[in-house]
């Protein structure tokens, strides 16, 4: 009996002697309630506009947003009235449960009648705090019964947690959301499954447009290879979704093939193609290493995964690169947002657009990690590099930074935890406590989440 083995033979009331069912279970509910503690209530112009559409179906059985369209920037303007320009379908997902709490009496009509800041809460927790613990407990699930060089459930949460995708936890964007319906895509195809994958992919595109490059890739290369059963089954699984976005087109442009983003009423870029040109160098950097709006440092344990995955041989061989299901749209995706007129994100915090890049690599990436002793240092060295900066972003500025900021760490973050400008989003607030000590009882509830669940590893220390 290992020395891992005999403390967990003593522990039988803990985390380790429960059944994988409930631990399952019990992780994704404090991974949840670490996700949800931040729920952002802010009237952003991005998270209005879905909630603005939530709103206007429930309150007056319509898609157009005239009754909020003073309150966001991001909005269509086709035939005299306006209309969300984002991907519906966080929007259609909220506004079942925004209706039943209306049908319920639950909900208080505030000055814009029913889009509130519970609204933009609700919709944060269902469109970011919940996909964002589904994605952990996803990881736990691959690193559960390996050999890890710390435990599963430390492995699985802190990149996350140290990642600017914990940021945006809690907000009603689609990105996290989007991340998560592809995630699920990629495993469906791994794994052979391909009308699901489909529909994970159709679904994926319809929570955040920029993602169609990985179903259109994977098709061309069924194609290519003659993957016929592949090819039908990602056609059935992805026409429900297709035939979804066309209706909405339809209903919002009048015609199934003109997105409403072709009709955006502000801020509206008339260079290229939906503000598309040519990648730019400077774009490449500041989206994967600057201090600006780089993935890498925004996500740092994400560099641990690319390193350990370009060193596997077989990556090296043309042949896989082509038939990979995630490197040629990794690359795409990469290249057209820097391509884009406006690649930064507008007010943002770190590379949102490549939200779902960074989660593949991440879920990919870890399961390969070596049982080392240099894997095992790297890995807490950057998980404490990505801890300080987006746990300090959570609790002060949360997403919304200037686009001027060049340096939004030193020049904003930082400076928000010195002069202890912690974020009054914390559902502590509402119980009397400031925003110090909401952070702090947070910070409390990580530590402790991880203690109770560190006894699963099936960890000894490596050489």
């Amino acid at each position: 009996m290992n020395r891992t083995e005999a403390s967990l033979a003593h522990t039988p009331a803990t985390f380790a002697g429960m059944s994988r069912r409930a631990q399952s279970i019990v992780l994704f509910l404090l991974v949840l309630g670490l996700c949800n503690w931040h729920l952002d209530r802010g009237f952003n112009a991005n998270t209005l506009s879905r909630a603005a559409m939530v709103a206007a179906v429930v309150e007056h059985g319509t898609l157009r947003i005239d009754a909020y369209h003073h309150l966001t920037d991001d909005k269509a303007l086709v035939d005299g009235h306006y209309y969300s320009e984002k991907a519906p379908l966080p929007a259609l997902l909220v506004i079942p449960f925004w209706w039943t709490a209306k049908t319920l009496g639950l909900i208080t009509p505030g000055p814009h009648g029913l889009l509130t800041e519970d609204l933009l809460a609700l919709g944060g927790s269902l469109c970011g705090s919940l996909p964002l613990a589904l994605m952990i407990l996803f990881v736990w699930t691959r690193l559960r019964d390996r050999t890890t060089v710390w435990p599963p459930a430390t492995m699985a949460t802190l990149p996350f947690l140290g990642s600017f995708l914990f940021v945006y936890s809690g907000s009603f964007h689609g990105h996290l959301l989007a991340a998560l319906f592809l995630l699920h895509a990629w495993d469906q195809r791994r794994t052979e499954h391909h009308i699901p994958s489909g529909l994970l992919a159709g679904a994926a595109v319809l929570s955040e447009y920029s993602l169609f490059v990985f179903p259109l890739t994977w098709v061309v290369q069924d194609l290519v290879q003659r993957r016929w059963g592949a090819l039908r089954g990602l056609a059935i699984g992805g026409t429900p979704m297709i035939l979804l976005l066309m209706a909405m087109n339809a209903a919002v442009s009048g015609s199934p093939f003109t997105l409403p983003y072709s009709h955006v009423a502000s801020h509206v870029d008339t260079s290229g193609v939906f503000g598309m040109s040519i990648p730019a160098l400077d774009a490449l950097w500041g989206l994967l290493f600057s201090f600006y709006r780089g993935l890498f440092t925004h996500a740092p344990v994400a560099l641990l995964c690319m390193a350990v995955f370009f060193m596997r041989p077989e990556i090296l061989r043309p042949r896989t690169w082509f038939t990979h299901p995630l490197i040629i749209p990794a690359i795409l995706l990469i290249l057209m947002m820097s391509a884009h007129s406006m690649w930064w994100g507008g007010w943002a915090f770190g590379p949102r657009h490549l939200s779902t890049l960074a989660v593949l690599i991440l879920a990919g990436g870890l399961p390969l990690v070596p049982h080392a002793a240099w894997a095992r240092w790297t890995f807490a060295a950057l998980c404490a590099v990505g801890l300080l900066i987006n746990l300090a972003a959570k609790g002060t500025t949360g997403y919304s930074l200037p686009t001027q900021v060049m340096h939004p760490f030193t020049e904003m973050i930082w400076p928000g935890v010195v002069a202890k400008s912690f974020t009054d989003m914390q559902w502590t607030n509402a119980l009397g406590f400031s925003g110090v000590m909401g952070m702090a009882m947070f910070l409390l509830g990580l530590f402790a989440s991880l203690r109770f669940m560190a006894a699963t590893s099936p960890t000894e220390t490596p050489r």
